[in-house]
């Protein structure tokens, strides 16, 4: 198996969110999972699948097929149970509300490409502002 590739990110916040995005081309929405623990660690983790590249002789190689992999020591507490995720054009976004203890949750994007938070109202961050 080969060893999971560190994905780079952004992370940014507003006064009531915490944010980051992290680019992932080439990968299936549904390989995409997302954790955040008790601890407040975020893992971004993913699948890229490259059919047949064991077989390929590579004259230059700078990117890998494979998991791609990040964890994240959170500066604050979030409720990971009322994220949203998107991803589109190779690009993961999470926006995990602000709070004094971290909830924790593991989650997955569907076919759309999005996943919503449980709380009624919370929309999660548009265009760099986040919607009351």
């Amino acid at each position: 198996m080969t060893d999971p590739t560190a994905i780079p990110v952004n992370i940014f916040e507003n006064e009531r969110e915490l944010m980051v995005v992290a680019p992932m081309p080439g990968v299936d929405v549904t390989d995409i999972a997302v954790e955040v623990t008790d601890e407040g660690q975020l893992t971004l983790h993913a699948e890229l699948h490259g059919a047949g590249q064991e077989r390929i002789e590579y004259l230059l190689r700078e990117w890998s097929y494979g998991p791609y992999e990040r964890r994240i020591d959170l500066p604050r507490g979030v409720d990971a149970a009322r994220a949203n995720l998107s991803f589109g054009n190779g690009v993961l976004a999470v926006t995990l509300p602000k709070t004094s203890d971290t909830v924790a949750a593991r989650l997955t994007l569907d076919e759309t490409g999005q996943a919503r938070g449980v709380a009624r109202g919370h929309v999660g961050w548009r265009g760099g502002a986040a919607a009351d």
